[in-house]
């Protein structure tokens, strides 16, 4: 039998979202290193500037782009 982790669920507008805590800080880590990676390479390749909304922006899209993952994943 194989251990499943119990999510946690929060209510939105009268919407129940369940999270899973073990998966979503993997994702987050993964999601992350992914952001970070496209950011260093269109800054070296192709001359992007870093803005001051691009490490907040990132940080925020990248928390629920995991959330997406976790849910399509599950």
């Amino acid at each position: 039998m194989e251990n499943q982790e119990q999510p946690i669920h929060f209510n939105l507008f009268g919407m129940n979202f369940p999270i899973y805590k073990k998966l979503m800080i993997k994702l987050i880590m993964m999601v992350w290193i992914g952001l970070l990676l496209l950011l260093l390479v269109s800054t070296y390749f192709f001359g992007y500037e870093m803005t001051s909304a691009d490490l907040p922006g990132g940080a925020i899209s990248g928390v629920l782009l995991a959330y997406l993952i976790s849910l399509l994943i599950k």
